[in-house]
């Protein structure tokens, strides 16, 4: 019974996470008269030795009757010690790279402080918490947005690999987009 129970927290959990990100939403903007599609992609970082833990993207895809425009949102969540991101971004496809044109960068730091508390038992059998340190956790987070063009719109939708490169001090950072992501990529692309 246990294991069912865990096993049924699992599911749950990962049905709800996967709900999140890795999906198209779509929405009509009245005000825009625009209709939007909306790509969430995230990006778990499990390798110790790099500078960045997560990140997350959002491709948003308007379409009003004269044009149809893609504009990419990158949030990156990097250690404290690493250094400040370049304001560069490059995509390759297909082992072709195009620079991206930065039309907003937005840089902050996260400073997150954590009790830790211990129960004592006192001399009447009570118990009573008491404040036995404290951790803090601190993060740099950078936000990137730039217009995806025509031209690499229409490479991406027949490309077999998407990498999105990143430079920070003396470390470069790319991110693969899946085979799984990639698809969807395509699948916002090929959406009317």
């Amino acid at each position: 019974m246990v294991h069912l129970t865990w096993i049924t927290i699992f599911l749950s959990f990962f049905l709800f996470s996967c709900k999140v990100t890795n999906r198209i939403f779509e929405e009509y903007d009245i005000v825009y008269s625009t209709k939007r599609l909306e790509l969430k992609l995230a990006y778990p970082i499990k390798d110790p030795r790099s500078p960045i833990t997560y990140m997350e993207q959002s491709i948003v895809k308007k379409i009003t009757d004269n044009e149809t425009v893609y504009k990419a949102y990158d949030a990156l969540i990097l250690t404290s010690l690493s250094f400040r991101l370049e304001d560069k971004v490059f995509l390759i496809i297909d082992n072709e790279v195009f620079p991206m044109v930065i039309e907003g960068k937005e840089d902050e730091n996260s400073r997150t402080i954590t009790e830790e508390t211990a129960d004592i038992a006192t001399s009447d059998s009570t118990n009573i918490s008491v404040v036995t340190g404290y951790s803090e956790n601190n993060r740099k987070i950078t936000r990137f947005s730039y217009q995806l063009t025509d031209n690499v719109i229409a490479k991406m939708r027949n490309a077999d690999q998407v990498l999105f490169r990143y430079y920070l001090g003396p470390q470069m950072l790319t991110i693969t987009l899946d085979d799984k992501k990639l698809k969807i990529l395509k699948r916002l692309i090929d959406k009317t």
